[in-house]
């Protein structure tokens, strides 16, 4: 395991650790964390925390593709876990240039050890417990980081303009997207793969990914309420999957004069 020096009590937005893929090691010195309505129970808060080797504002973090092309570039390697109201690591993703994908998911070999977590800060140590690999090119990683950081409270996204009852062309945009993920093939499926990712994955893999899409897709999605404010938009949702009701946000942003999707969530209990 990584040896990693305690970061001093009281410290804010300080890291320090190392983040190692495919035997090459880069220092993490960079982190942020904002709170955002929990993934499982809305009611309560996660608390995301963002472990770079370069700074990142809170802003371009929580972009569905925010990191990406720095990411690509080679620019940018960072650490993200989720971690629920529990203390317990929920979902994590490593973005690095050398996967050809972000790695992440849930898993129990990525831990959060809490030191100090209160409602504006949360301190402790991220690690995996063994070197992992990753699913889609068997890469090895690992890494071992302690950080302290203020929380940045969650903003509501019912701001801008309300869309009216039936939608608009926000969710005609979303009902599109969702048919179209669940009804298109390989080839289809790799046009919607950014390019430099889509030349390296085989059609196994990609057949494995419209799988996990289409596994986290609502199912029967019915419009609740949303909102659009400039290029950006957001819609409210509920889906009946047999007798289980869902509740789920869909981030939208135009791009080219078009609605295009962005990141998604579902949970019990509706958003506050």
């Amino acid at each position: 395991m990584l040896a990693v020096n305690v970061v001093p009590a009281g410290a804010e937005n300080t890291a320090k650790g190392k983040l190692t893929v495919d035997g090459k090691t880069v220092e993490i010195k960079h982190v942020l964390a904002y709170s955002q309505p929990g993934f499982f129970d809305k009611k309560k808060k996660d608390v995301v925390v963002l472990m770079c080797d370069a700074p990142v504002t809170v802003e371009v973090a929580k972009e569905p593709m925010g990191i990406y092309d720095q990411v690509k570039a080679g620019k940018l390697h960072c650490v993200r876990h989720t971690i629920d109201a529990d203390k317990k690591v929920i979902s994590f993703e490593v973005s690095h240039n050398r996967f050809k994908m972000t790695v992440g998911g849930g898993s129990s070999f990525q831990v959060f050890e809490p030191k100090a977590v209160t409602g504006s800060s949360i301190s402790g140590r991220s690690f995996t417990k063994s070197p992992q690999k990753s699913g889609f090119d068997d890469v090895s990683y690992s890494y071992d980081i302690t950080f302290s950081a203020d929380i940045s409270a969650p903003q509501s996204k019912k701001v801008g303009t309300k869309l009216p009852a039936d939608g608009g062309d926000t969710w005609k945009a979303y009902l599109a997207y969702n048919k179209k993920v669940k009804s298109m093939d390989i080839k289809e499926m790799r046009k919607m793969v950014p390019p430099d990712e889509a030349k390296n994955m085989s059609d196994e893999e990609l057949k494995m990914m419209k799988e996990l899409a289409v596994a986290m897709m609502p199912k029967n999605p019915k419009f609740v309420e949303g909102y659009i404010n400039g290029d950006k938009g957001v819609l409210f949702i509920t889906d009946h999957a047999g007798k289980e009701k869902r509740y789920c946000t869909i981030d939208m942003k135009k791009e080219k004069g078009e609605w295009v999707v962005g990141k998604q969530s579902c949970s019990d209990n509706p958003e506050e």
